[in-house]
């Protein structure tokens, strides 16, 4: 009895551990085939640069380097086809500090 408590364990062991590799590879996989897309800023609601309806989807910058936001590259949020909240909280020190970054965030004079 003792040897099937053990094999018992043993099998509900690997069990959750194949459950949470599947389920964090799941995940992984999710988050790395959500779309990326090029949105400029344009303010017409309260909440700046932190706020998605600020944004609109471009197809191309055309933004010189300069001091004022002019557009991100960040994942889209299929629901709504702005930007992704959590994707725009991630580089909002970026937007704040003036920092530019290629391919991801881009400013006008």
């Amino acid at each position: 009895m003792k040897n099937f408590r053990l094999l018992l364990a043993g099998a509900v062991l690997i069990i959750a551990a194949g459950g949470a590799y599947a389920k964090g590879a799941f995940s992984a996989h999710n988050t790395s085939s959500r779309a990326m897309a090029w949105f400029e800023y344009s303010p017409t609601t309260s909440g700046g640069t932190a706020n998605p309806a600020n944004y609109h989807e471009i197809t191309s910058t055309g933004c010189l380097n300069g001091s004022q936001l002019c557009a991100i590259r960040v994942e889209k949020n299929a629901s709504t086809g702005l930007p992704d909240a959590t994707a725009l909280n991630n580089i909002q020190s970026d937007i704040d500090a003036g920092t530019p970054i290629a391919g991801k965030v881009v400013f006008k004079p």
